[in-house]
């Protein structure tokens, strides 16, 4: 690898040439951080009061955001939607579309940096009509955090631009104040010791199944129900990453045509974290692998503990990712912080197998630096 131009702009993640990678630096650093931002309770403090309030009166909550914060942002509306009781009054909104048709009620906007153009004018279409908004942010100083007016301040700013602390930071949020709404208080201690317990286990499989995928010419992410999150997540993981195509589909999705694009060259993972999985999600899941091997395409598993042993069999490329059990948390906090250190590794595993840099997320190249400028113009709403 080389840089089209040394060196490279100001406010650029480091550059390094080889492993290891900033972005194993961030994920290493979620243990810690899980610990701090449960103990600090800044979702508890600033964003409880103002859910709560909102769902009572009957309004509408949107939780909006793009990318990786847009995937936090929907499990932050599982968590949440599940802890209250009022699934149908809590939604996950891409920014751009909630700018477009902005609602009453609540926004709560995610943006790990502040400066993302959708999510300010998200914010600011929702003021518009007389929401009530709030931000989830590493940068309370940003353009976002000037724009609403109640903030809940994430203490680290991810050094990759391959999210990985950007992803995690606003869950964890969600997982407090879902445990608020539900009457719980977390251990702040016990959830960060059950992080570094994942990273210890899935590690192996992550570094095995990375290297099964390695030769791949796309991934398709698998998975039901909150699953599908973490599958969307891993997709965007693995194109920033290892500059992969990368897809994710629901598993009833996948079944429905876009198998025919699978081949022996593609993998496919599917991800099976979320304890609310029936036995029917199972099965399909274990189909829709059945007929990816079929097709000669690699099969990787992320599960959960409530998984059987032997699921999936002979049908796997590497044995599974499993996510390892807890009593200390609610069962569906612990699937979701579980899903995300295993897509995480999985993602940072593949990019180190591949031999590419997932930190600058292909912007050490000119190109894609003139491309990224158009993302980032203002949106004329």
């Amino acid at each position: 690898m080389s840089l089209d131009r040394d060196p490279l702009p100001v406010g650029f993640p480091e550059w390094r040439e080889g492993p290891p990678w900033v972005m194993a630096e961030m994920v290493a650093s979620e243990p810690r951080l899980a610990s701090q931002i449960l103990a600090e309770g800044e979702g508890r403090r600033r964003l409880s009061p103002l859910i709560a309030t909102t769902l009572d009166r009957g309004g509408p909550v949107a939780v909006t955001g793009c990318g990786t914060s847009e995937h936090a942002a929907m499990a932050l509306c599982d968590l949440v939607g599940s802890a209250s009781g009022r699934r149908a009054l809590v939604h996950p909104r891409q920014a751009l579309e909630a700018a477009l048709d902005p609602w009453p009620g609540l926004c709560v906007a995610i943006s790990h940096e502040g400066e993302t153009a959708a999510t300010v004018a998200a914010i600011e279409a929702a003021r518009g009509v007389g929401a009530d908004t709030a931000l989830i942010t590493a940068a309370p100083a940003s353009s976002a955090g000037r724009a609403v007016r109640e903030l809940a301040a994430t203490p680290a700013v991810d050094r990759s631009w391959c999210h990985t602390v950007g992803y995690l930071s606003p869950i964890l949020v969600g997982v407090d104040v879902a445990s608020d709404l539900a009457g719980r208080r977390l251990d702040p201690v016990a959830t960060g010791e059950y992080l570094h317990r994942c990273l210890a286990e899935l590690g192996p499989g992550a570094e095995l199944a990375g290297a099964a995928l390695a030769h791949s010419t796309s991934v398709t992410c698998l998975g039901g129900a909150v699953d599908y999150v973490a599958a969307r997540e891993l997709a965007l993981k693995i194109a920033e990453g290892s500059r992969l195509p990368a897809l994710s589909h629901q598993v009833e999705t996948f079944l429905h045509g876009h198998l025919a694009a699978v081949d022996s060259s593609s993998g496919v993972v599917a991800v099976l974290a979320d304890p609310g999985a029936g036995p029917r999600l199972l099965e399909r899941t274990r189909q829709a692998l059945a007929a990816a091997r079929l097709v000669g395409a690699r099969a990787i598993l992320i599960a959960g503990p409530f998984v059987p042993e032997g699921f999936a069999g002979q049908l796997l490329s590497t044995p599974p990712l499993r996510i390892p059990p807890t009593s200390g948390l609610d069962p569906r906090a612990a699937a979701t912080l579980g899903a995300a250190m295993a897509i995480q590794l999985l993602a940072l595993d593949l990019a180190t197998a591949r031999g590419t840099n997932p930190d600058l997320i292909r912007r050490e190249e000119l190109a894609y630096r003139e491309a990224a400028s158009q993302a980032e113009g203002t949106i004329a709403l």
